[in-house]
């Protein structure tokens, strides 16, 4: 017979639930397919939580709860790392669903929920995500330049090169739209907690230091291109973009 867990005693999963029996479902339904589980009942005490004992390897987020809402935690916790998020919350309006899994979420759960299809989503997203970072942890941009997102580093001729986690999300992003000139507007909206505006001036200096680590010539920028008047730019690879300052 298959063993299911497929080695779930390395998975960390952290349940953020404001519902203590919901919350007590979970941990002990989860800790008998062999997964290491912390809770909190809130969002605050969830980033507590991942900055003393470090990123789990999945989050489930319910959204309505007390201080702060599921969507403002799993900002925070874009914020800190790479983390996949399930939401698992009583909303089922397809706005709420799809504006979830586009900014936030691999997946969305809606209440009331049956454990064993829980169990299988939980497992289908980590299984996902431990493929892909097997399969390709380290993103190639040239034959100098590689990133590994996940980890928040960059290696440059065979050096590697820690970059904050702003500076990882902003080539993120850049990286993700190759090719295409990204207004300062568009990288604030999306590197930015909206409930804590970042300016032009701050987007100008993450840039300058994101810049300063991964540039081989810092005088002659080839993997963030500023083009004048209209925002930053990686370039395919034999693409000619403007080099302006």
């Amino acid at each position: 017979m298959t063993d299911h867990r497929f080695e779930t005693e390395s998975q960390r999963i952290l349940i953020v639930e404001d519902a203590a029996d919901t919350r007590l479902l979970l941990n002990l339904r989860l800790q008998r397919e062999g997964y290491q589980v912390l809770t909190a009942s809130n969002g605050s005490e969830a980033l507590a939580l991942v900055q003393s004992t470090g990123l789990p390897n999945l989050v489930l987020l319910d959204i309505m709860m007390p201080g702060m809402d599921g969507f403002a935690v799993a900002n925070e916790l874009r914020r800190m790392g790479d983390i996949p998020i399930i939401f698992l919350t009583a909303l089922s309006d397809t706005e709420t669903k799809v504006d979830g899994l586009l900014r936030y979420a691999e997946d969305y759960i809606t209440k009331p929920f049956v454990f064993p299809e829980l169990a299988a989503r939980v497992r289908r997203v980590l299984l996902r995500v431990a493929g892909a970072k097997k399969a390709d942890p380290e993103q190639s941009i040239d034959n100098r330049l590689k990133i590994n997102f996940a980890q928040q580093y960059a290696v440059l001729d065979g050096e590697q090169i820690t970059l904050t986690p702003t500076e990882n999300r902003l080539f993120h992003i850049l990286f993700s739209n190759r090719g295409r000139v990204l207004s300062p507007s568009f990288l604030l909206a999306k590197a930015w907690d909206p409930t804590k505006a970042g300016t032009v001036e701050s987007l100008w200096v993450h840039m300058r230091r994101l810049r300063s680590k991964i540039e081989p010539d810092t005088e002659s920028n080839r993997y963030v291109v500023t083009v004048r008047g209209q925002g930053y730019c990686l370039p395919q690879q034999g693409q000619t973009v403007d080099n302006t300052e």
